[in-house]
């Protein structure tokens, strides 16, 4: 009984000197310490209570005002001692608005507590930005409840100069630089966020991932770096549109994105990842894929073809390597199929055609294909864009061609193909760049080529080719380059072809000058 009511005594005691101690705690900070370090502490005036609130809320650190000009400090600064809207402490409107402050102080390049209004900073356009007048007046901001519409419209009235909860902040091309405050988690109901076409560097903030009703995000074409953050596949489980495209974003892409089964469009590319594609096999609302031109390697991922709503496919400029698979066939709902400057072998499935007819783009050029090129890519009577230069393929080029009647740009250069340029290119009407050079062409040049009257480049250069040019070639009033050297064609230049020229529509003619062939008004004699 003694020793329990001596511990007692010891608790009580304990506890008395725990709250003297808190006192005397909270009476030193609240008489000056606080003033002299920066860290808020809960005190009377403003800037202690909103600085109070701001790190409960975990949306800045204590230490991030400690230094009286970081982005933080001024924010806290400006909204609890010189904002015209004068919000209390309590008010739920003060945090996004003081996330949206220290954004604008990130990335506006001003460090100004009182900004004058027509002071953007670097910022091309920051309207109603740093006044008194609610968020929702703020450019790019549109706030729940609100028309975007009627704003862009009526933006100088005072209809949206409330407070309310910001769902769409969208601020590309307006010239920010700096970085993407973390403070932006604060805009827990915000479904959209555009930032792209600015100058943000510094790297992809991992708080972010608390904005859960995230659906469209775009910081495409920026200097972003570091490391996509593992944490938004799984929180981040409503984005529909992620955008990371043009940046110098490195390391592994996260297999963390595969919950991402909202997600409709995926763009990274132009960056600088590496490591192998993960599995996105359960991304089956995908209509885009987009990882060009970064450093991803390993073989051809062939779990892509079991996301069957796949509109947009693009994979090239990386270290993927293998063959092109069949499978690809599953893919009907192809419009782009965009596998560029790869490693892969092999010949080209003609089953992929026959069920992928949509494609309006083509692009398998700088590969290590073989082969002949299959006459079923006739079926893509709405292809533009046919890019298979840079390979090793064979045989000759098929009549089907002729069929593409929406064609703009057939490149077929640098293979070994061999055969004439069928009279069937004739029927290619919209067509505006035509390169087959570098192979092992032979024939004559059709005069069915002067049928191409939106032809700009004409690219025949080292083939086979005899004969004489067609006069007709003069009739292509928009050509603005022809290569016609290293081949055995014989004659001269035609006059119609050298008016062109003459009237400086033509600006590059090349061809062999020499005893079989002359040529008085090229731009460029191959002897």
């Amino acid at each position: 009984m003694r020793q329990r009511i001596a511990l007692a005594i010891v608790i009580v005691i304990t506890v008395i000197a725990i709250i003297l101690a808190s006192k005397h705690y909270r009476k030193h900070h609240n008489s000056g310490s606080k003033e002299s370090t920066g860290i808020p502490v809960q005190g009377s005036n403003r800037r202690e209570q909103f600085g109070y609130e701001i790190v409960q809320m975990g949306l800045s650190s204590g230490e991030s005002f400690e230094d009286p000009s970081t982005p933080q400090s001024l924010a806290l600064e400006w909204i609890a001692n010189h904002d015209g809207a004068k919000l209390k402490p309590d008010d739920p409107w003060a945090y996004e608005r003081y996330a949206l402050v220290v954004l604008y102080y990130t990335t506006a390049g001003t460090d100004q507590v009182e900004n004058d209004p027509n002071d953007a900073g670097h910022w091309i356009e920051s309207l109603n930005w740093m006044s008194e007048s609610g968020i929702c007046s703020w450019h790019g901001i549109v706030c729940e409840g609100d028309d975007p519409n009627e704003k862009v419209v009526s933006e100088d009235s005072n209809e949206f100069e409330h407070h309310g909860t910001v769902q769409s902040l969208e601020l590309s091309m307006n010239g920010l630089m700096g970085s993407i405050p973390s403070e932006l988690s604060a805009l827990t109901s915000m479904f959209k966020l555009d930032l792209s076409q600015n100058h943000l560097g510094g790297t992809l903030p991992p708080s972010l991932g608390k904005a859960t009703k995230l659906r469209d995000i775009s910081v495409r074409d920026n200097q972003l770096i570091g490391r996509i953050p593992k944490n938004y596949g799984l929180e981040l489980s409503n984005v529909r549109m992620l955008d990371f495209g043009e940046n110098q974003l490195e390391g592994k892409i996260p297999y963390q994105i595969e919950h991402m089964t909202e997600l409709h469009s995926l763009a990274l590319d132009h960056n600088e990842l590496t490591g192998t594609i993960p599995d996105l096999e359960e991304l089956l609302k995908l209509n885009l894929l987009d990882l060009e031109d970064n450093e991803i390697e390993g073989p051809f991922p062939l779990k892509i073809v079991k996301m069957t709503n796949l509109v947009v496919l693009s994979l090239g400029l990386n270290h993927i390597t293998g063959i092109l698979p069949e499978e690809l066939e599953k893919l009907t709902r192809l419009e782009k199929l965009l596998l560029r400057n790869m490693n892969l072998r092999g010949t080209i499935p003609p089953e992929i055609f026959n069920k992928v007819t949509r494609l309006t783009e083509l692009g398998l050029s700088d590969n290590k294909l073989s082969g002949e090129i299959p006459t079923t890519i006739g079926h893509l009577r709405d292809l533009h864009g046919f890019y298979l230069g840079e390979n090793n393929l064979m045989g000759s080029i098929p009549r089907q061609i002729g069929l593409m009647a929406d064609l703009t740009n057939l490149e077929l250069q640098g293979n070994e193909l061999k055969g004439t340029i069928p009279d069937l290119i004739s029927a290619l009407n919209g067509l505006e760049h035509f390169d087959v050079a570098r192979n092992h062409i032979s024939g004559t040049i059709p005069s069915t080529i002067g049928h191409l009257h939106r032809l700009k480049t004409l690219f025949l250069q080292t083939n086979e080719l005899e004969g004489g040019i067609p006069t007709e070639i003069g009739k292509l009033e928009l050509l603005a380059e022809a290569r016609l050297y290293e081949n055995h064609l014989e004659g001269s230049m035609p006059r119609a072809v050298c008016e062109l020229v003459r009237d400086e529509d033509l600006t590059f003619l090349g061809s062999d000058c020499n005893d079989q062939f002359t040529c008085d008004c090229c731009t460029k004699c191959f002897l």
